[in-house]
């Protein structure tokens, strides 16, 4: 008996916490606001002596990586922009002697640039851009957005008779971090910070 009246005052519970929490007089939309993005670049590039398919028995690994930095100072990449990861290498499980050669730079130009030196020993892993927004950003954002939002629910409402009231619900999912890899060559300088709103309809 003590478990019968347990299920019904949960199911009671649940009955009064859907009820309050749907609004049939109400209209769900979504909003959206463009804004662009100054995003870093960055590539890595396997240095190993897997790659070496002449000379293998007589080159060195710093052999190769000489010759790698040689041809990128003449292109005009500073070695202060490169960093050297021998543990990710190592986790990529090649049998020969290597490293990763890791570039970061916020100009296209200057990746385009790294990416056309060519070595022997070397490959591309991946080439990706990552963008942080700060909290400002994103309220900024989210504020175009709901005027966005706001703007077509009141214009679906007027088709119909009616008017929009208050906010009910906002749903905000936009990550704070944005990570895409260029292998399609995707550098498109602008996003979509995209919100869903439920209005009271009037």
């Amino acid at each position: 008996m003590k478990k019968a009246i347990t299920s019904l005052t949960l199911i009671f519970i649940s009955f009064m916490t859907f009820a309050q929490n749907s609004h049939p007089n109400s209209i769900n939309v979504n909003g959206t606001y463009e804004y662009s993005i100054t995003p870093e670049y960055s590539c890595r590039m396997v240095v190993s002596l897997n790659n070496v398919y002449y000379d293998s028995q007589t080159m060195s690994l710093e052999e190769v990586k000489s010759g790698y930095f040689e041809k990128l100072t003449k292109a005009g990449i500073k070695k202060e922009q490169l960093k050297e990861s021998a543990l990710y290498y190592e986790l990529l499980g090649y049998e020969k002697e290597g490293t990763v050669i890791e570039f970061r730079t916020k100009s296209l130009d200057e990746m385009q640039k790294f990416l056309h030196v060519k070595s022997i020993g070397v490959t591309r892993s991946d080439t990706n851009f990552e963008v942080e927004l700060s909290e400002d950003e994103m309220a900024d954002y989210a504020k175009h957005a709901y005027e966005d939002a706001k703007s077509k629910a009141a214009s679906i409402a007027e088709k119909i008779g009616r008017k929009i009231g208050k906010a009910l619900y906002i749903s905000d999912t936009n990550p704070s971090k944005i990570s895409e890899s260029l292998y399609y060559g995707h550098t498109d300088e602008k996003r979509l910070y995209a919100i869903s709103v439920s209005f009271e309809l009037l």
